[in-house]
């Protein structure tokens, strides 16, 4: 038999899975998982959570009455976690998704009822999170988003830059976007593209961007960086592209026809993972 975690009554054991990359962006707050025995009987069983189908905690546990044990997801992925106690004939499983993830503190918790079954129940606190989006794109449909103070310039003679990502496959694939400014993260967003789908971001304000997009399905992440050259009155847009087999490539072209400059001048760069 394996060795078995027990628990005491009214305690709680913590883990912490992941490496901590959710920290160093800012927007997004860790998930928090929790297999708990409110009841007054003591119970054994095993608690399982699964990353992007990899197994990353797998334990088995003897839970007194009012016992916790409680795993903080610190990365931004897919997972599944599962609850087992074999004498009560029950099992308990939920999948948390990326877009669960907000700058608001999450939790799942999984427990054990006075009936002898498994319940699951989600909360999250209700705090607003700007720059913060989840998004489904449907077939066909787009989403959009602008990101800056300043209105889109009409005929002031400013420039925008535009980040345009198409899904032109046949598959439904989940992607993030990541705006960084200055090395501040300004915008997270998680985007379900659906085939044909299109996420449209705006950036009507000049400065120096990094703009980074990546499917999770394939762990691709590509990279684009932005100038205040791109917005001097340029044409600017940074476009990306996601194929059948979900990986991505992405160009970044400025054109100056509008500007009162001597000769026209096309930049472009490109990059896949």
């Amino acid at each position: 038999m394996p060795e078995r975690t027990l628990i005491e009554t009214g305690n709680t054991v913590e883990r912490t899975l992941g490496t901590g990359s959710l920290e160093e962006r800012d927007l997004r707050r860790p998930h928090y998982v929790a297999f708990s025995n409110p009841t007054d009987e003591t119970h054994q069983g095993t608690v399982t959570i699964l990353q992007s189908g990899e197994t990353v905690l797998d334990e088995s546990v003897e839970l007194e009455p009012n016992a916790t044990i409680a795993a903080s997801l610190t990365d931004l992925d897919t997972y599944t976690a599962r609850m087992a106690v074999p004498a009560l004939d029950a099992t308990e499983g939920v999948t948390i998704d990326p877009g669960q993830f907000t700058c608001n503190m999450t939790k799942t918790t999984i427990s054990i009822q006075g009936d002898g079954t498994l319940d699951s129940v989600g909360i999250s606190t209700r705090m607003a999170c700007p720059g913060v989006v989840t998004e489904h794109v449907a077939t066909d449909e787009s989403a959009s988003h602008t990101l800056g103070d300043d209105p889109v310039p009409a005929d002031t003679g400013k420039g925008i830059h535009s980040l345009l990502l198409r899904n032109p496959s046949d598959e439904t694939w989940t992607t993030q976007l990541l705006v960084e400014r200055d090395s501040t993260t300004q915008f997270d967003g998680i985007y379900t593209v659906e085939p044909n789908g299109t996420v449209l971001l705006t950036l009507s304000e000049s400065g120096t961007y990094s703009l980074s997009m990546g499917v999770f399905e394939t762990e691709t992440v590509v990279t684009e960086q932005i100038t205040p050259e791109n917005f001097d009155c340029n044409q600017s847009s940074t476009r990306a592209v996601i194929d059948s087999e979900g990986e991505l490539s992405a160009s970044t072209v400025s054109t100056q026809m509008g500007c009162e400059v001597d000769t026209n001048t096309t930049n472009e760069s490109s990059s896949q993972n």
